[in-house]
């Protein structure tokens, strides 16, 4: 069964788009939008908060008309926060960032805004200058703290504050939904600040082992002299073979693996016999893709997470540890940043010793506190909050051992009948980092996480999609069903799906 065929397996997904969850959905006039830049709300945030601007915007491009208000709590927290004036649902939604974030990321909250919610976010307290050195602000404790984790919550707290004042009421529900260091606020959040949302969309989280796992694999993949081992050619081939491998262990030949966990596939069957050196992989090559699809390793043998880089994921390795088309590996900078952050500013990759190292991250490393009983969620989920993580198992810029980690820790802590009812992991085959890739790339989580925690309905599974339209961080849904190109349930870790001719069923 070819990609283009699966187009049509299984049912079409049935998209739910609840109605408005407030008894008598809201409005706004436009003197109560415009009354908020007088509003005080040092007093709730708990440091100085100033409303720069508050102004109504036009309805265009599927979005409703909003009273978009701009907001600084000290020292630097920028803060927008989106009102819909007609049919607010009662709902608010506050929406993460990426990368070292310095950007009010609007667009990420778009889709949620369409559906009456009101929506917020913050730059993390910082703002990324266009030119120059974009991690000095990190020398600054009081904004890599901003960065870790005050922004996001101070930033929530007045949200909450600015949406009481303008409709009278505060919100039924709140939601959070990021991914990649957006996924990483998110957790941080429900262990930090378990009161401030009721339900969490954690994508692809860039925490904990994020950045010396980039160290250690670009490491393991480059000699003394700066040389990739594993060179973008060694790269293509073992992508193609893991494929040949495992491709159709879920049933299906669509170019990705669904469960790269359980594919059998031994690098060493690619090494070359005396004499051929084309089309094969030295023991050299052989030893650092056994390093890189294992992840790092304590003193004592023992990993120190679940999984290095995915099996499928291997022509990701090409931009991150060996670089293209004239760029240098991307993991080069990255990598110096944090030995020289960690260890010493001549400190090279030589020196790094991650059973010492490793662990921290570096300055803005995201490192999450489970606690010192490791159950620092208990009060997220007594008080009934829910989880919904998702990742991509070919990516390469957070790796699938973050979800992963997160989820058998937890499992551990509180044992798995506990665990999933507030904590659901969804790996998605062939998604690189937060969307994008062979495989599909979107679901409609935010639908999953209402229903959750608005009627207890677990997620179950997703249908999940590739479509024609650029990747996204979140389309509207219902999707343009002439889009859809792919698609395939998602079961929660740690099931997959397998097709087994007529549906996808757990494995």
């Amino acid at each position: 069964m070819t990609a283009k065929t699966w187009t049509g397996l299984g049912a079409l997904a049935t998209v739910v788009i609840l109605s408005a969850s407030h008894a008598n959905a809201a409005s706004l006039a436009p003197a109560q939008c415009t009354a908020l830049t007088s509003g005080a709300f040092t007093a709730d945030v708990g440091a100085e908060t100033s409303i720069q601007s508050a102004e109504i915007v036009s309805a265009g491009n599927g979005k409703p008309a909003h009273c978009r208000v701009l907001a600084n709590i000290a020292p630097s927290i920028g803060v927008e926060v989106r009102l819909p004036m007609d049919q607010w649902s009662g709902r608010f939604l506050f929406t993460g960032c990426g990368g070292l974030c310095g950007v009010i990321n609007s667009v990420a909250g778009d889709d949620a805004l369409m559906r009456g919610y009101a929506v917020a976010t913050t730059d993390m307290g910082h703002r990324i200058p266009a030119s120059g050195d974009q991690r000095g602000w990190t020398k600054d404790r009081q904004l890599v703290v901003d960065w870790l984790h005050r922004s996001t919550h101070l930033a929530t707290v007045l949200a909450k504050a600015v949406i009481a004042q303008a409709y009278g009421t505060t919100q039924d529900h709140a939601f959070y939904r990021g991914c990649s260091t957006g996924g990483r606020q998110g957790l941080t959040e429900a262990l930090m600040y378990p009161d401030d949302f009721d339900g969490i969309i954690a994508g692809a989280p860039a925490a904990n082992m994020v950045t010396p796992h980039g160290v250690y694999s670009y490491a393991s993949n480059t000699r003394s002299d700066g040389s990739p081992i594993l060179t973008a050619d060694a790269l293509r081939l073992l992508a193609g073979a893991a494929l040949q491998s495992c491709d159709m262990d879920d049933g299906v030949k669509d170019g990705v693996l669904g469960d790269p966990q359980s594919c059998s596939f031994d690098p060493a069957a690619l090494a070359c016999k005396p004499g051929v050196n084309d089309g094969c992989l030295t023991a050299e090559q052989i030893a650092t893709a056994e390093k890189i699809y294992s992840g790092a390793v304590k003193a004592d043998g023992t990993p120190f997470y679940p999984i290095g880089y995915a099996k499928g994921s291997e022509l990701g390795w090409i931009r991150g540890l060996v670089g293209e088309n004239g760029r240098p590996a991307g993991r080069a900078g990255s990598s110096q940043f944090a030995i020289e952050t960690l260890i010493g500013p001549d400190a090279t990759l030589a020196d790094f010793d991650y059973a010492k190292h490793g662990t921290t991250g570096g300055p803005v490393g995201g490192v999450l506190d489970y606690g010192p009983d490791g159950r620092a969620l208990a009060t997220f989920k007594d008080r009934g909050g829910k989880i919904l993580i998702y990742h991509g198992w070919s990516d390469t810029d957070a790796t699938p051992a973050s979800s992963l980690d997160f989820y058998e820790h937890h499992d551990a802590a509180f044992g798995t009948d506990a665990l999933t009812k507030f904590v659901r992991v969804f790996m998605m085959p062939g998604m690189t980092h937060c969307r994008g890739g062979p495989g599909v790339d979107t679901a409609d989580y935010l639908t999953a996480i209402e229903q959750w925690v608005e009627q207890d309905k677990a997620p179950d599974q997703l249908d999940a999609y590739r479509t024609t339209a650029p990747p996204e961080s979140y389309r509207p849904f219902p999707l343009d069903e002439s889009s859809i190109v792919a698609r395939r349930t998602i079961y929660p870790y740690p099931a997959n799906a397998v097709y087994d001719g007529k549906a996808w069923r757990t494995k």
